[in-house]
């Protein structure tokens, strides 16, 4: 799979990524850092513990990467997620998770045939 066709996947914006890391070495060794980028994770464990101060943080860690990488996919439901738990909403931040995980799982499945 090609780097475009991994934004194609993923709804992202290729076009904006190449006019600004001018290749597609350097968008792929960027995508695959996403790979082993924490966030994710700590973002499930501190739902699951109902944490929401750490989730918040891990969220809007999250959030960056994926707002850096233009990840379309994810947008929309870290951009949710985020901003229920910086009001303090664990309900609503839990409510939007299920789409943050698909986003994130369609993007990890596409990073793999990378």
């Amino acid at each position: 799979m090609t780097v475009k066709e991994i934004y194609d996947a993923c709804g992202g914006g290729y076009d904006e990524m190449l006019a600004k890391f001018r290749s597609d070495d350097l968008i792929k060794k960027f995508l695959t850092m996403f790979t082993r980028d924490v966030s994710f994770n700590q973002l499930t464990e501190k739902l699951e513990a109902g944490d929401v101060e750490g989730a918040f943080g891990a969220a809007h860690n999250l959030k960056g990467v994926v707002l850096n990488l233009n990840l379309g996919c994810m947008i929309a439901p870290v951009n949710a997620v985020t901003e229920a738990l910086r009001a303090g909403d664990l309900a609503g931040g839990k409510a939007h998770y299920p789409a943050l995980k698909e986003g994130y799982l369609k993007v990890k499945a596409a990073l793999e045939n990378l």
